[in-house]
């Protein structure tokens, strides 16, 4: 058989039939290579400057499901610090027939043209499937402007690319693709708070030990995730537009088992928002304390969400970091943009979350349209006045698919050229009232007033508990003052 051509395509199974056997082809999951340190996650897309380096989600969670059916390797470019030239090498090495590719709006420019020239290299014939939050918007143009890449999916959390590839065409969901040379798209609706389960991910591939998450505390670590997507309708957040799925308490349980078979004793859990689903979610803080696996873990939830009960229940299940979306101080804002709270559940919660022990960590979001210059001050001195261990101060960026993104694109804030790196390295955009220069001082102005307080200093200082943390702490307290010089 040629190995150039992809036999998942030439042994077509028929939609239902049994599923076909892991001696199809090899598919390679790839985190691109980069001049920059950038990250493509979870539909984020952004250089950074800082040590994090996260462990590919999109590429986690689509593991299990591709090596039920291939031979499957990673190569992550980011990680690894692989060049275009040794990434080309081991690729061709590999000789892959399908890549699943991750890019985004801050790379794409590099990413086409490297993946094209590899394609060609391989005979023409490679599948290339890829994710990212440009994909989330008009899947169809990028198809149609860029032929070599033969499908884009929407929901890295589904069956859609095994679908694809064994052309199970009636059970696609969320894709655009190429059936030989016809274009077509399944985009069925997104549903909200759905059961989804899957095979248990490929953990293993992803133990590099430069993979770096500020707030896990031990190595190494894993990354899970119990919910895809959010039901909230944030309208400056990409994770509203695609959906909310949840995961059962056993099939979470199954992984975190295999993990700690292996020795993973920290989790970061890559949920945009834990505890979504109440009773679940203390279902399998229960089963965790049960089954006392002595993991440690942090993750993304909302002031609206916790109280007494829960947070117990997280801390007693290993919860020791918890990072909340606070994003502005002012009401109208935070009503505006359909954040879906008010100033005071924002103290109330974070209150309530430092008086029972857990570290907590805040996210602000500087420079939406609306913003002024007061705005931005008192979301500012909000931030210096709440009980935050860690805080972090980002610029809006309009992402693709979003509401935010159409609202800039109206007011002439942003055009379809404007390159979307939501780092926050540099503003994209002016304000209604404010320049892109005003919006960066602020940004700089909003690290150094929270960060160089004296008492706040001194309490990181007193709150240390071993030196691998002083050195963690001042790590990333370099990193901070590089990006903010």
């Amino acid at each position: 058989m040629n190995p150039s051509q992809p036999q998942a395509v030439t042994n077509r199974t028929e939609p239902g039939s049994a599923k076909t056997p892991p001696s199809l082809g090899k598919v390679l999951l790839l985190n691109p290579p980069a001049e920059d340190l950038l990250i493509r996650d979870n539909y984020c897309s952004k250089t950074t400057k800082s040590n994090v380096i996260p462990q590919p989600l999109d590429l986690i969670m689509q593991t299990g499901r591709l090596a039920e059916h291939f031979e499957i390797d990673v190569l992550d470019c980011i990680v690894t610090r692989t060049s275009f030239a040794n990434a080309r090498e081991r690729i061709l090495r590999f000789q892959p027939d399908v890549i699943f590719f991750l890019s985004g709006a801050i790379s794409w420019m590099e990413d086409f043209p490297f993946l094209e020239s590899v394609k060609k290299e391989l005979g023409g014939k490679t599948i290339l499937v890829g994710t990212g939050d440009i994909f989330l918007e008009d899947g169809e143009r990028w198809l149609v402007e860029h032929p070599f890449i033969n499908a884009v999916i929407g929901d890295f959390s589904n069956n859609d690319v095994v679908n694809f590839l064994l052309e199970n065409d009636d059970d696609l969901e969320n894709i655009v693709y190429y059936r030989n040379t016809e274009l077509r798209k399944s985009d069925n609706k997104r549903i909200r708070k759905k059961l989804f389960e899957m095979p248990q991910p490929q953990h293993d591939f992803f133990q590099h030990p430069d993979y770096h998450f500020s707030f896990v505390r031990k190595k190494p670590w894993a990354t899970v995730m119990t919910d895809f997507g959010c039901p909230y309708p944030c309208t400056f957040c990409v994770q509203s537009m695609v959906g909310s799925k949840y995961r059962s308490v056993e099939s979470i349980m199954e992984e975190l088992r295999g993990l700690h078979q292996r020795g993973i004793r920290e989790i970061f859990f890559h949920d945009q928002t834990w505890g979504i689903h109440r009773q679940r979610n203390l279902d399998l803080c229960a089963a965790m304390v049960k089954e006392d696996l002595g993991m440690g873990w942090t993750t993304f939830t909302r002031v609206d969400i916790v109280d007494e009960e829960v947070l117990r229940g997280w801390k007693a299940a290993g919860c020791h970091t918890l990072m909340f979306g606070v994003e502005f101080a002012s009401p109208d804002m935070l009503k505006q943009y359909r954040k879906g709270y008010k100033p005071d559940q924002i103290i109330s919660g974070l209150n309530l979350t430092r008086k029972l022990g857990i570290r907590t960590v805040g996210t602000f979001l500087l420079g939406l349209p609306e913003e002024t210059r007061e705005t931005l001050e008192a979301t500012i001195d909000l931030a210096c006045d709440l009980p935050l261990d860690f805080a972090s101060f980002n610029v809006a960026v309009p992402r693709h698919g979003t509401p935010l993104r159409g609202e800039a694109k109206d007011k002439g804030l942003i055009t379809d050229e404007t390159v979307m790196d939501q780092s926050g390295a540099y503003v994209l955009m002016p304000t209604n009232t404010l320049s892109r220069d005003e919006v960066s001082v602020a940004k700089t102005k909003a690290n150094r007033k929270f960060y160089l307080r004296p008492s706040y200093l001194l309490r990181r200082l007193l709150s240390l508990r071993s030196w691998r943390e002083f050195r963690w702490q001042v790590s990333e307290g370099w990193a901070l003052l590089a990006r903010n010089k």
